[in-house]
């Protein structure tokens, strides 16, 4: 491992890091596995310990980006730092020429994307949000099904998360996580938005949203950790109830869409796809494991770069899913039904 003394002269990268937590850790390891050639550097910011699995590849640890540059116009730049940071570093690396893999989510309700947009545009920078759990083959399923329409209208759909954080990083306090720290965009909407992003990419933005707190909001943390949403659309579908819970003594992750004469259901924790249909249940399980929609997600922006195209779900695309994030955190504050813009 190699340490930069700000005597140096600038570091040519074809990948850059920022953050050392375990997703940082992911990324780190997908990159190298891709190609064990390509110089990176990762940017540690804080005094906490290193991982070690930092220590055996064969990187340039910096505690600040003044140094470290675009190999050339195909470097990217991953940025998994705390959410309410996102913005904020992704202006400064695109300044420096680096397309982007922006951790999920895309930012918190009070920092706005317009600069940053702008600045990709100008420099002609490819960018991709870190919304993995679209690039499933499960997620993709539901997806053609819909799209061909094999079931009919919908009649009503269901989306439900119950885990619990606490159990997520074993060797520290959860309370002194990011999941659990307001300011740095903690709290279960934030931490569990890929449901937020894969109902908008299956059936749209709504168009109103109703969201309640099923226990009292953590004091302490001043973060919602149980809630439930209702989301209303214009025609295409009816509501969507969706229920959140960060703190839950039971394990699930499904979607449900009920249609008039069957039913699909998603179950994420598992896998698999179950179909019923006229009273026979079919099960389909998915052999791509939990890594692999993160390698996709990673190629998705490589093809996206080298091919001069927009990316899967670039951070203009995201808007929508950051909109609908934005007015369930307006709702949970004024509680009352709010319209997503």
């Amino acid at each position: 491992m190699k340490k930069l003394k700000s005597s140096q002269n600038n570091i040519a990268v074809d990948y850059l890091i920022i953050g050392t937590g375990n997703i940082a850790i992911r990324h780190l390891e997908n990159i190298t596995n891709l190609s064990n050639k390509k110089i990176i550097a990762v940017c540690k910011r804080f005094k906490s310990k290193l991982n070690k699995k930092f220590e055996k590849k064969e990187i340039r640890i910096v505690s600040n980006l003044d140094k470290i540059v675009p190999k050339n116009n195909k470097a990217i730049a991953i940025i998994c730092s705390a959410a309410s940071m996102h913005v904020n570093d992704a202006e400064e690396v695109a300044k420096k020429g680096f397309n982007i893999l922006l951790e999920k989510p895309l930012t918190t309700a009070k920092v706005k994307t317009d600069r940053l947009i702008k600045i990709c545009k100008d420099n002609n920078l490819k960018t991709l949000v870190g919304y993995n759990m679209r690039f499933t083959n499960r997620i993709k399923s539901i997806a053609n099904i819909l799209k061909n329409k094999k079931h009919g209208s919908i009649k009503d759909i269901e989306i439900s998360v119950e885990t619990d954080f606490r159990k997520w990083r074993k060797d520290v306090d959860y309370k002194k996580t990011v999941s659990f720290d307001k300011s740095l965009g903690g709290g279960v909407i934030n931490e569990l938005s890929h449901e937020i992003d894969y109902l908008n990419l299956l059936f749209g933005k709504p168009e109103k949203v109703s969201v309640k707190n099923i226990v009292a909001t953590n004091k302490k943390n001043n973060i919602e950790t149980h809630i439930t949403a209702i989301f209303e659309y214009v025609q295409k579908h009816p509501v969507v109830k969706m229920k959140l819970d960060m703190l839950s003594k039971k394990t699930e992750r499904y979607c449900k869409i009920n249609f008039k004469n069957s039913a699909i259901k998603i179950n994420n924790i598992k896998n698999s796809l179950l179909t019923i249909r006229d009273k026979q249940k079919t099960l389909k399980t998915y052999k791509d494991k939990v890594n692999d929609s993160y390698v996709r997600e990673l190629n998705n922006l490589i093809k996206s770069v080298k091919n001069n195209i927009a990316s899967e779900l670039s951070i203009e695309k995201c808007l929508n899913t950051q909109n609908i994030i934005n007015a369930m955190h307006k709702s949970l504050q004024s509680n009352k039904k709010e319209l997503i813009s």
